[in-house]
């Protein structure tokens, strides 16, 4: 019976661990927009902040930091520049409060 406990236990949190990883847990606001809009000038806004931003739409696992490494627009910043840079373009959200399916402004650094 022990055994059988177990299995079923191990099976269990084996199916919690695939689910997480392919569909995640993260709610979804709406279907994905599509992904890899040019570089946007902030001057080009009249109410952006001073720094150069790209728009992407956030995925299922995706982290402000993952984006910023895959992106490799981030080399050399420091976490908190990053963080305060992405806050300053998206009107004080916290990155951990981004959600699936919609799109945020994630600063480029030269």
């Amino acid at each position: 019976m022990k055994r059988l406990l177990l299995f079923i236990s191990f099976c269990f949190t084996l199916f919690i661990i695939y689910f997480d990883l392919t569909t995640g847990t993260l709610p979804v606001s709406h279907p994905p927009a599509t992904t890899g809009e040019p570089t946007v000038p902030a001057s080009q806004s009249a109410t952006a902040p001073s720094a150069a931003y790209k728009e992407i739409t956030m995925k299922p696992g995706d982290t402000l930091l993952s984006i910023i490494e895959t992106e490799k627009v981030g080399s050399n910043q420091p976490i908190e520049t990053i963080i305060s840079d992405f806050q300053s373009l998206n009107e004080g959200l916290k990155p951990e409060n981004m959600q699936i399916g919609k799109t945020y402004k994630i600063p480029v650094y030269k």
